[in-house]
Formats: structure tokens, C-alpha cells, sequence
């Protein structure tokens, strides 16, 4: 009995000693949409910080996303970094509040910065703040140049689309002589060793139609990242720990954990025309592998390393049959893209963790480079006349399901029952309970009033900042529309307008999107009601027609079954243009839509 409590004892003793040696701490990953996490309605889509702490021992690693989409190195040290701040009932503290002694802040800026225009004065103002502030709580901030975005201009040079802010934080590093890595340089080098077709489509978000269950159509996002491309850019900053030649970001590979290689073939070598490469990954990680097969190649199915075909997929939005997603487990392996006329490649390895890893510029890959240029594949909206969009989703405005402000009508021109008018301080919001049925991008319309002298900026928040200026129309009876493109989420998320001013915002009288379907979770049905519902029912009608400016132009009243509003609407409208209309169906509203007369 004495050797057993002596044995507790001593164990007691070790674990104290080893609690006080190597106290936990947390690495902060402080940075915008290419950091932060993505909910699951927008996979494969992710920031770089999102299985970050995949790399690390749980034991003695915590790793804190604060990663924030939309924000500029100054919105986010201005808010999330020096305020906390409450999302659908969730309250989240002042980053800076919660850094202690012997934690790591890893801050990675300048992609928003370049469009919103921050300007090097307060670029250098907002990064060196985080960073003196994180050396006076005993914390090790790193600095990390902005990922590059996959913009080639020819197949071995990438536009360089942030311009000035990575030279920028290269400077504050070495003014204020803190540790660096040059993300920048090291994903552009990733970008070029792939090549522009598999950087956009492997790495980047360029989705073909029905990959993924999300998304419904193409898309072509060459800044934001997939899983993959998220988890190669961790990866790269892995390896720049390893070997960094200051003492304290390297003492953070002492808690990194063992990778396992996946290595990836294909069979018949050349029946592809872009594959996976392999790559190493540690356990938990989610694995992506996808082939892209040549014309007149026929896809077998992926092979696992005992030449077995997997079937399943551990992401279940996978639609693709040529792409498969796996959960790593503790042993290097192997997996064959086999097509028709060849066979999987077994595995010969003994599944042992790597030891020796990448440094510095990664390899080129043994296979033909697409030629096509990325920028060739983007188009680029322009925001300055409706004429260009057609809306198929619009909201009234007037009753939003949470807010801080008033619900009013006493202005004349608005086109449903009213509009939204924030209370006059800065944080005044509208939340809006949405259901959409893709993900994807979307032009967004916000039709509104600003009868002030100053520009009243809104952050439109869907998972993501959205900075938007809404310019003065002159009275708060003049109402113009803003538009702009933003990231919708698949399935249900909150949309929210907050003033970003202490006037408050303006009044806000609709919104709608370019995308079908798009629900209120509050109304039901949908807002936008088919009109085959006025066939079948009796009673008084009553069709109003506005321009984009709340002027009425039409109203018809009718009391006759089996009438169809757009045609009666159609009839009346000569000019070709984007109009409102509001129809009534005995004193109840039954369906509000924009419409496109060409």
C-alpha cells in the first residue's frame, strides 16, 4: 500500500512539473477571408486557419481562428481585435483580451486592404499595433504576407493583385524586428510549380457544375480557397516553422505531430489531364483527391493502396465521381485515379510518419501544365446600373426578425409596406433569417434612401464582411440602389445590415439577389409567390409598378379571374428597363418582384 501512494505521489509531483513546463498556448490566427472559417454550407470552401490545428498536439497547442472575412488591417484592429462583439446570440471577446503570456499571434493582412484602400500610413499603424500589443501581454506575434491570389498573366508569373501590402509588411517586420513568412512568395512559387489550370481548380475556388452539392453552377473565385488549397497554404507555413531562424517560431515545431504521406498515382499514366499530387497530411485532416480525365477517357473509380476501390465519400455535399475525400489516419498510404485499360498501384511502403520535409520552393510537377490564364476565366461586374442584372429574389426590408431601429412608412416612394430606418449610432443593425439554396456568389441589390450629407456605410455580414458605402440621393424620399457581389452559403445563415457610422445607416427599403429561390425563414411561402395563385382565386387586384427610384409609373386595379400581373404590366411598360411590381390580392400583398422589360 505504501509503494502504490508513493508511486501516486510521485506521479502527482511529475505532472505538476510537467504542467508548469510546458504550459499550454494558444497560436491566435488573425487575418480576413483567406484565414477565417467557413461554415459548412460554403465546402469546399476554407480559410487557411480553419484545420490549422490539425498540424499541432492538442496536448500543448490550442489554435484560436480569428479569422474574419471582409475586414481591411484596419476594420479588423478597430473591431474584432480591440471589441468584442455578439453574432446570432454568440458573444466573442476582443482578440486582444484574450492573449497571454507565451501564446503565438499569427497576423496575415493586405488582401483587402489594396480594395478598400487603407493607405500605408494606417496599414503599418493598425499591423504594428497588434503587434506591439501582443509583445506587451509576453506573446510572440509572426507576421505573414497575404496569399496570393491565382491571377497568372502567363504560366510562370501571377499578378501580383495586392500590389504595395506585402512590401508593407515585409517592412514592419523588419522595422519592429519581428519574425516573417513571406506567404506571398511562397504560395506564388506553389501557384507557378502547378500551373493555372490546377491552381484555379485544385487550389482555388473554380468549381465545375455538379461537384459539389452547395454549389449549382460554375464558379470562378481565384482568391478564396478550397480545403485543399487551405491546408496546402497551413502546410507551407509548417514547414517555414521548422526551419525559421527565429528560436521562438521554431520551438513551435517541437509540438507539431507526425505527417503521413499520401501518395497519388494514376492508371494508365497520361489518361488524366490533372490529378491530386501527393502530399502529406496528419491525422484528423480531411483529404480531397480529384482527377480531371482527358476526352475520351473513361474515369474507373479511385483505388486505395491493397488495390481496392473506394466507394463513400467522408464530406457527403461530394457529388463529383472524380472526387473522393478521405479522413487521414496514423500511416502513410497510397490511392490510384484508375481509368479504363489500367489497374490501381499497390502501396509497397512500410506506412511510417515523414521525416524530412519540403523548405523552400516546391517541386515542379511531372505533367503537362494547362495554358490557360486564369484572368481570361474571371469576369469582373460592374455595380454601376441595374440594367446589367436580373433579380429573381426580392425582400421587403420594413420588418427585419431582429434590429436596432424603427420600422416606418412615413417617407413617400418605398414599394412594399415600408422600410427600415437604424437608429442614429454606430453598431445599429437588421438581421434578416435567410434560407438559400446554393452556394456561390451573387449580386446583391439594396434599393434605399439617404437624406443626410455623408456617405452611410453598411457592413453587410453573411459569414463575411462586406463594407458597402451607400452615397446621399439627395432627400429621404430619393431612392436609389447599390449593388454588389458577395458569398451565399448553402441552406439557412442570418443576413445583417450593421451601420458602420454614428449617423446609423440609411433607410433601407428592399433587397434582392440574382439567384432563384432565395427564402425569408419568416415567410411562408416564399416572398415571391408564382402567380398562378391570382388564377385560381377570386377578388379585388391591385398591380403597382415603380421604377428604381420608388417613382410609380402603373397601377391597374381588376377584378377578374385568371388575369397574369406581368403581362398586364408589360403591356403598360414601352421602355426597356429593371422595374418593381407590387401586386395586391384583396388588401394582402401576394407577390413582389423585379422584372426585366427588354
Amino acid at each position: 500500500m505504501k509503494k502504490i501512494k508513493l508511486f501516486s505521489f510521485i506521479v502527482l509531483i511529475f505532472l505538476v512539473l510537467y504542467t508548469n513546463i510546458w504550459a499550454k498556448i494558444t497560436i491566435y490566427m488573425c487575418g480576413d477571408s483567406t484565414m477565417q472559417d467557413w461554415v459548412l454550407g460554403y465546402y469546399p470552401k476554407q480559410g487557411m486557419g480553419q484545420d490549422f490545428a490539425y498540424f499541432f498536439n492538442n496536448a500543448f497547442v490550442d489554435v484560436y481562428n480569428a479569422g474574419r472575412g471582409g475586414t481591411t488591417s484596419q476594420t479588423y484592429y478597430d473591431g474584432h481585435w480591440s471589441q468584442g462583439f455578439t453574432k446570432n446570440g454568440v458573444t466573442y471577446p476582443a482578440v486582444s483580451s484574450l492573449i497571454q503570456k507565451g501564446d503565438y499571434v499569427m497576423i496575415m493582412f493586405g488582401a483587402n486592404d489594396n480594395g478598400y484602400r487603407t493607405g500605408e500610413e494606417n496599414f503599418k499603424k493598425s499591423i504594428g499595433a497588434m503587434v506591439k500589443q501582443s509583445q506587451e501581454k509576453g506573446a510572440f506575434p509572426i507576421l505573414l504576407t497575404p496569399i496570393r491570389r491565382s491571377s497568372f498573366t502567363s504560366l510562370d508569373s501571377i499578378y501580383e493583385s495586392y500590389h504595395a501590402y506585402p512590401i508593407f509588411m515585409r517592412q514592419v517586420a523588419d522595422s519592429l524586428k519581428v519574425p516573417l513568412i513571406d506567404l506571398d512568395t511562397l504560395s506564388r512559387n506553389l501557384l507557378i510549380s502547378l500551373g493555372p489550370y490546377y491552381s484555379n481548380h485544385y487550389i482555388n475556388m473554380f468549381l465545375d457544375e455538379g461537384e459539389y452539392t452547395n454549389y449549382s453552377s460554375v464558379q470562378t473565385d481565384n482568391q478564396h480557397l478550397q480545403q485543399n488549397g487551405a491546408n496546402a497554404m497551413g502546410r507551407i507555413v509548417t514547414e517555414q516553422i521548422r526551419v525559421h531562424q527565429d528560436l521562438n517560431v521554431k520551438k513551435l515545431s517541437d509540438f507539431l505531430v507526425p505527417m503521413y504521406q499520401v501518395a497519388v498515382k494514376v492508371s494508365p499514366v497520361g489518361a488524366d489531364s490533372f490529378t491530386s499530387v501527393s502530399a502529406y497530411y496528419p491525422k484528423g485532416m480531411t483529404v480531397t483527391l480529384k482527377t480531371t480525365p482527358k476526352n475520351g477517357k473513361k474515369f474507373l473509380g479511385w483505388y486505395n493502396g491493397q488495390g481496392q476501390k473506394v466507394s463513400g465519400n467522408s464530406i457527403v455535399s461530394v457529388l463529383s465521381p472524380y472526387i473522393h475525400t478521405l479522413v487521414m489516419e496514423s500511416s502513410s498510404t497510397q490511392y490510384t485515379a484508375v481509368y479504363e485499360g489500367g489497374s490501381a498501384v499497390l502501396y509497397t511502403g512500410d506506412g511510417s510518419a515523414l521525416t524530412e520535409f519540403p523548405v523552400g520552393t516546391p517541386k515542379t510537377l511531372e505533367q503537362n501544365i494547362h495554358s490557360s490564364s486564369s484572368s481570361d476565366l474571371v469576369i469582373e461586374s460592374s455595380s454601376s446600373s441595374m440594367m446589367e442584372f436580373k433579380f429573381k429574389s426580392v425582400f421587403d426590408a420594413f420588418m427585419p426578425d431582429t434590429g436596432h431601429g424603427f420600422s416606418e412608412f412615413n417617407n413617400t416612394g418605398f414599394h412594399g409596406k415600408g422600410f427600415w430606418n437604424f437608429q442614429n449610432e454606430k453598431a445599429s443593425f437588421a438581421n434578416y433569417k435567410m434560407s438559400f439554396p446554393n452556394a456561390g456568389q451573387a449580386t446583391m441589390g439594396i434599393i434605399y434612401a439617404n437624406g443626410g450629407q455623408n456617405n452611410r456605410p453598411l457592413n453587410i455580414y453573411l459569414d463575411h464582411d462586406y463594407y458597402i458605402d451607400f452615397p446621399p440621393t439627395g432627400s429621404w424620399t430619393t431612392w436609389d440602389t447599390v449593388l454588389f457581389e458577395l458569398n451565399l452559403i448553402s441552406g439557412e445563415g442570418i443576413l445583417e445590415f450593421i451601420s458602420m457610422s454614428d449617423e446609423g445607416g440609411p433607410n433601407i427599403d428592399m433587397f434582392g439577389f440574382n439567384m432563384e429561390n432565395i427564402k425569408r425563414q419568416s415567410e411562408e411561402p416564399s416572398p415571391i409567390k408564382s402567380l398562378e395563385i391570382l388564377n385560381s382565386q377570386k377578388g379585388h387586384i391591385q398591380i403597382s409598378v415603380f421604377d428604381l427610384h420608388g417613382k410609380l409609373l402603373v397601377q391597374k386595379n381588376e377584378n377578374t379571374m385568371g388575369i397574369d400581373p406581368l403581362t398586364q404590366v408589360k403591356e403598360c411598360l414601352h421602355a426597356a428597363g429593371v422595374y418593381y411590381v407590387l401586386v395586391y390580392q384583396n388588401s394582402k400583398r401576394v407577390s413582389s418582384k423585379l422584372i426585366h422589360v427588354q
